[in-house]
Formats: structure tokens, sequence, C-alpha cells
């Protein structure tokens, strides 16, 4: 019997309370009170249990947030890996990582854990873990079902937005279905444990069951990470995984109650520690963009929570903001944002380039041989015809302005030997007349007619690990039997590492940030540009292409001034497939269902297949490992390309066929630190392959530095085409041997979101844009005659202080004036 004390009224009683009095049978004494299910009935005699301890909330939010940086933590692993993968630090991964997922999942926390005290007054302590364990074997039998439904899907169609209607609505059954499974399997655990089966063994089970399918859909993350950037399906895939783990980490974090001694401490030190992770985060990606960057590119729960947490940030509707990486340097104005095009002259630095015009005339885009630095080829009315062009066919008068490097075409002089007698195939020369003559002028009738034109790309193949280069493994005697009968440019480099950077001046004829396009990451070319196939089909081509990537495509403007666009990757995914066969098979039926046309053919042509990821090819194997893949890859993009040839050996155009293969970005396959391509610009990822074989030309090489941004006016002059306000400068003098191959042209430039370079002779300047003022951006320069590998910075070196102002000062001018 309770009495109450003098002043106080007596406690209510409640049904099921500890201090109830039981109501007393009419018969005899009082009767127990039914317990509920999984609630330990109290032996008469015995104390209740004291009730639980009750914590102040900041006690409460102390041990959430410590427990929100373990889960954070583990959920940024995989985050991390993507990042280092991506050019920036593993540490720097996780920490941005951890610091972007720790609010939600410690919110997460604080309301699951709310939930749970209340969840276990009504069903007792051990219902709470029961209904744990069967949330996070639900998410680990749901996700592999996720995963094989989205990998089908994927492979059954290319069209994103059926698929992800399809996703949704098939996800959901799915899920539904891995619930009623999980059921099934707590069922049947149930069974086994009244059997006699030991609980660990069952816990075992159960963990394995929750958390093996998890490690089996992270693992070809881990080992493909960084190709998320290129690839919306694996950023989509990273996404779901990170949410898995994140969510399965915070449901069993969320039963965990601490002791009484680490949750004072927690208490006391949880809140301070995770603000300053937030503000080291913070402060680190503000000081280094590249960083936010890198992030995004390996794709993922963080980077889209960092993407959406940048595009807050821009309040001025551009579609880039100032924070969080993004390199917006003026939230007031949509016109000025990194990549935008600048206006030379007007005193407005619109691209965040920090280099503000000063009212100067712009200066010209790509150095040429004895012009100023970023200079154009220009040809004054009247010039000289293509050496190439058709017969009887007057050249138009080239305008000023106009991109040429057309010269009458010589007579090859005979070719150099050494002191042996052999023959030194390096040598290009050509014939002069003596002074005071007058060389005969060729007959018109005997002018060849205009080749067809064959343009390869060779997607992410580096010069040095090609044969044709004198790389130890034979990865392309096709391309090395070309260049025996054409000329080999030695030192060819890419405008960029990017994909869209390096790809985008064959198409237009301009560099990426000159040319007309959208602002999304793979942008979209627009209708303004005069594209190299209209400008060749207005010159009398038939024009065609054949893309193995879904980015060049219709949708993206690519198809623009092609006769024939054709695409492969609707056949095989371009990154877990094979493509080559599938579009040196179209190219090679275009060719032949336009032979018996008497209009001249330009043919451009990509071959994707030794972009990442590396796939192993019938009878090519080089070993094992990275870069035994990445050759085997070459290897089978150059057996492709020596059946086009082939192909065309045994067309009846044989004779008149001009081809021009090439690289269109290196790899990194570490020498530096990261690996693929897309950020750093050193040899590996620039220096690509480049041979052009025109019809009766001499063979040879040529030594000194060149631009794949020099293609497009090259296949313009071969085939006698206009090419007013294209950048770059003709090979084809070089080619047909009318241009010294020992004259240098001048330097060539390249680009990336936040790297530039210039090469001039044997001096190579490389900038890190780590801040926005230019005084603070890191230098490197190295001299590629002795050092070719790039192992010796000599920017701090006094005797180099010289040629490092004197770079610095042609790379700003070249970008002042073609941004």
């Amino acid at each position: 019997m309770i009495t109450a004390e003098p002043g106080h009224p007596p406690p209510p009683s409640a049904a099921g309370s500890h201090d109830s009095v039981p109501p007393r049978s009419p018969n005899g004494p009082p009767a127990r009170p039914s317990a509920p299910p999984g609630r330990p009935v109290s032996s008469p005699g015995r104390a209740a249990p004291p009730p639980p301890r009750r914590s102040a909330w900041t006690t409460r939010l102390g041990e959430a947030c410590v427990l929100g940086l373990g889960v954070a933590s583990l959920s940024a692993v995989p985050t991390a890996l993507r990042t280092a993968r991506a050019g920036a630090s593993f540490l720097d991964g996780l920490l941005v990582g951890t610091a972007v997922l720790l609010p939600l999942v410690t919110l997460a926390l604080i309301l699951s854990r709310a939930a749970g005290r209340g969840f276990r007054g009504i069903v007792g302590a051990g219902g709470e873990r029961l209904a744990v364990l069967r949330v996070a074997l639900w998410i680990g039998v749901a996700v592999p079902v996720l995963a094989a439904l989205a990998a089908l899907l994927k492979a059954a169609t290319h069209h994103r937005g059926l698929a992800g209607a399809t996703f949704g609505v098939l996800g959901l059954a799915g899920v539904a279905v891995a619930a009623l499974l999980t059921q099934r399997l707590v069922a049947l655990g149930d069974r086994l444990a009244a059997r006699g089966v030991k609980p660990w063994i069952l816990a075992v089970a159960g963990t394995a069951i929750g958390v093996l399918p998890l490690v089996a859909a992270f693992a070809p993350l881990a080992a493909h990470a960084g190709s998320a950037a290129g690839d919306a399906g694996a950023a989509v895939r990273a996404a779901i995984v990170d949410g898995a783990i994140a969510l399965v980490a915070t449901a069993l974090v969320s039963s965990v109650d601490l002791s009484a001694a680490v949750g004072r401490i927690a208490g006391v030190a949880g809140v301070p520690l995770a603000a300053l992770v937030l503000m080291t985060a913070t402060a680190r990606i503000e000081s280094f963009p590249p960083l936010g960057q890198a992030v995004r590119a390996g794709g993922g729960l963080a980077a889209t929570l960092f993407g959406a947490l940048e595009r807050w940030t821009d309040r001025d509707g551009d579609g880039m903001g100032s924070h969080f990486g993004g390199l917006d340097c003026d939230e007031g104005d949509p016109t000025r944002y990194h990549g935008a095009r600048d206006m030379p002259g007007d005193g407005i630095d619109q691209d965040c380039s920090d280099e503000a015009d000063q009212g100067a005339a712009p200066l010209p885009a790509r150095a040429v041989a004895g012009s100023p630095a970023g200079g154009l080829t220009t040809a004054p009315a009247g010039a000289p015809p293509s050496p190439l062009a058709a017969p009887g066919r007057a050249a138009p008068a080239a305008p000023a302005g106009t991109t040429t490097a057309a010269h009458a075409r010589a007579t090859p002089a005979p070719a150099a030997r050494d002191e042996g007698g052999a023959v030194i195939p390096a040598v290009l020369t050509r014939t002069t007349s003596p002074a005071g003559t007058t060389p005969a002028s060729p007959a018109p009738a005997a002018a060849p007619a205009r080749p067809d034109v064959l343009l390869i790309t060779l997607d992410t193949v580096r010069a040095d690990h090609t044969s044709a280069y004198g790389y130890r493994r034979d990865t392309s005697p096709r391309l090395a039997e070309l260049a025996a009968r054409g000329v080999l440019f030695e030192r060819a480099y890419a405008t960029s590492s990017e994909t869209q950077r390096a790809i985008s001046p064959l198409v237009t004829g301009r560099r990426l940030n000159r040319a007309a396009r959208d602002r999304r990451e793979w942008p979209t070319l627009l209708p303004e540009n005069d594209t190299l196939a209209e400008r060749m089909k207005r010159a009398g081509y038939l024009t065609a292409a054949v893309s193995s990537f879904t980015w060049i495509s219709q949708e993206r403007g690519f198809d623009q001034g092609f006769d024939r666009f054709e695409t492969v990757y609707d056949e095989a995914h371009p990154e877990r497939e094979a493509t080559g066969h599938l579009a040196v098979k179209k190219a090679i039926e275009l060719l032949e269902g336009y032979a018996q046309r008497p209009q001249p053919i330009f043919l451009w042509l990509h071959l994707f297949d030794a972009h990442e990821r590396y796939l192993a090819h019938p009878g090519i194997r080089f070993g094992s490992g990275r870069t035994a893949a990445y050759d085997g890859e070459i290897a089978y993009v150059d057996r492709q390309l020596g059946a086009l040839l082939d192909a065309v050996a045994r067309g009846p155009r044989a004779g008149r066929t001009a081809i021009l293969v090439h690289g269109s970005q290196g790899e990194g396959l570490g020498e530096h630190g990261p690996v693929g391509h897309g950020v750093e610009l050193y040899e590996e990822a620039i220096h690509v392959p480049l041979v052009i074989a025109l019809p009766g030309a001499a063979p040879g090489r040529y030594p000194h530095p060149v631009s794949t941004v020099d293609i497009a006016p090259t296949v313009l002059d071969v085939g006698g085409a206009e090419a007013t306000a294209v950048e770059g400068a003709s090979l084809a003098a070089i080619a047909t041997g009318a241009e010294p191959a020992r004259a240098p042209r001048g330097p060539v430039f390249a680009r990336t979101a936040r790297r530039a370079a210039i090469v001039d002779g044997q001096l190579k300047l490389l900038v890190f844009e780590r801040k926005k003022r230019a005084k603070q951006d890191r230098l490197l320069l190295f001299d590629l005659g002795s050092d070719p590998r790039e192992t010796r910075d000599l920017s701090g070196d006094r005797r180099f202080e010289a040629d490092l102002g004197r770079l610095r000062e042609k790379l700003s001018a070249f970008e002042s004036a073609s941004q």
C-alpha cells in the first residue's frame, strides 16, 4: 500500500506500471499483471529495474555528433577513393566527404535515437535491436536487386528518361520483394534459433547477408573510380552505394548506448569537434577550388550534395557558383564566370582569368614561324592556292585573317644521309630555285585531283606508348607502317587533357572556350559554329562521320555539316564493351557506298577503346597490371586502324586518299601521381601521336612542337576549303615537304580547368592555378630535352629566370587573346 506524504497527493497508478497496485481477485490474492511480449516479469520481492538514464539535450547532441562523425567518415571512404583517383588527395576527399555528410547523418541519428527511445518504451529493450537488424538486412537484400535492375536497364536501353522512369517503377517493386524476402529470412532465423542454433551463428549470417552485397556493389566502383565524370550511370551507382552504406551504418549506430563516462566526454567535445571538421573542410575548399572539382568528378552521394551546395551559391543564374568549388568570380554579373568568352579590348575580365584586357587589340591565337606568340596564320588576298587544289579550279582569294599555309608544292630534295650513307628519315627538305631563276610553272592538267580525306581520332592514346614513337612494346605496328610512308610529328600536343577541350577544335575549328556552346559540363555545340564539315561540304566534299562515344552525338550538335553521321554506342556501351570493330565496319561501309561518286570524301572516324575502362582482347596480352591493360587497348585500336587502312588500299580511291591519324589526349598512369586524364598537363597527358600521309608526299619526321588545334586548318588546306576564323596553322606544307622540317613554328598551348601549359622549343612551363590571383599560382619549368619525364623543376633556378618570364608573358598573351 502506498501512502502519500503530508501535502502531496498520491502518485497516479497506471496499468502495467511498476508502482501500481494490481487488482485483487474476489477469491484470492491480487492477480499478477500480464507483461507485454518480450518484457520480463519481475519476480516477487525483487526491486523493479531503474528507469533509463535521461541525459540533457546537450549531451544527446554531443553523442549524436560523435557517432555522426564515425558514420560520416566511414561513408566518405568511397568518396575519398574516387577523389584521389580524380587527381586530389585521399585525405582531402575524406575530409570534404565527411563534412558534407555530417549534418545529414547527425540529424538522422538524433531523430532515429529519439524514435528508438519511444519504440523501446513500447516493445522493450530487445525489440529495437531486432528492428534495426531487420532494416539492415532489408537494405542488404535490396541493394543487389536494385543494382541488377540498373545493370539490366543500362544494357537494354540508352534512353536515360525511359530508363529512369522504368527504374523508378520496377525499383519500388524490387524493394517490396526484398522486404518479403527479409521477412522470410527473419522467420527462418527464428525457427533455427528455436531448434537450438547458437545465436552468434545467426548473427554472423545476418551480418553477412546485410553487408556482403554492399561490399560487392562497392568493389567495382573502387576499382574503376574516377570515371564518373564521363558516365552519369557510374555517378548514380556510386550515389546509391554511398547512400546505402550511410543508411546501414546510421541504422546500426542509432541503437548504440554510450557508457556514462563516454557520454559525458561526447557531450562536451562532440559539438566543437563536428564544428572543427566543418570549418576545416570549408577553409580547404575555399583555398583550393580544384579539390571541389575533383570531389564532383568522382561522383557519389557526397559529390551530389556538394554540387547542390555549389549551385546554391549561384546568385546570378549563370550556372556556376562562387563557393564550394565553384569558379565564378563575380556573382553579381551573369556574363562573368569561368569559361565565359572574353571580349578583347574592353578592360573586363569576363572569363575570370584575372587578366583583364587593357584596351589593346586582340592578339592572334596561334603562333607560327616568324610570328608573335599566339598569332593566327593569315594569308593576304591573292594567296597561292592549296598544294592539293582541284585541277582547273581557281582557288578563291583568301580574305585577310584566313588561316592557311598554302605554298606552291616543290619537289622534295634527296633524303639526307649520314657518314655511312644511311638515309636519315627525320629530315624533310624542299627544292628551291637558285637566285635569279624562275621556277617552271606546272601544267594545270598535271595537277592532282583533290584527295579524299580520312581523319582518324584515337581517343586517349599517348605517343610514348605507341611503337611508332619507339615504345618497347609493339603496340602500334599499323600506325608505324603509316608513319613510314607519311610524316610523323614527333612532338604533337593535345589542346587539353580534358575530352571536351580536346575534341571540340576538331569539329568547330576553334578551342572550346571560343566555340558557340551551352554551359553544361559536357556541352552542346550550337548551330552558330561554322564547322569543319560544313566548310568541307561547301568545297564540294561528301561528308561523313562515325562516333564511338555518347557525347559525340547528334543531340550534342556534332552532326552539323555531315551528310551521314553514324554512331555505334547504341550497339555496344563504349565504356564496358569494345566498339572499334563496329566503328570501322561502318566507316568501310560509308567509303564503299561513296566510292563510285565523283565528289571527294571527307570522313571523320572516332575510336574510343583506349579510354578507361580497359578490356582484354583475344590475342592481345602484354602482362598484368594497369599499364599492360592500357597497352593492350592501344594494340586493339591499332588493329582496327589496320583494318580500315587495308580496306582503303583495296578500294578504287587508294591513290587519292589523304590520311590523318592523331591521339585526342594522353593518359596518366601514375607517373606524377594521378591516373587517367582531364586534370594534369604533364607529357603523359597531352603528348599524342600525329601522322599525316598525303598522296605522293615523301616520308619524314617533324621534330618541333605542333598542336592538335592545327588539324582542322590542315584538313581544310588539303581539301581546298576556306578557313576564315579557324584557329591553328595548317601542317600541309610540312606534310608535302614544302616547308623545311627543321624550321620551328612557335609555341603550343594547352589548358584544363585549373592548369595551363606552354611548350616552346625544349622548355615547358606548367601553371597550377591555386588561387584567383596569378602571383599565388604554382609554376613548374622543365627542360624536356634533358628531362623528358618532367622530374626536375627549374623554376627556382636563376639560370632560367629570363626563360621563365618570357614563357609567362607568352602564355598570358595567348590566354588574353583566345579566351
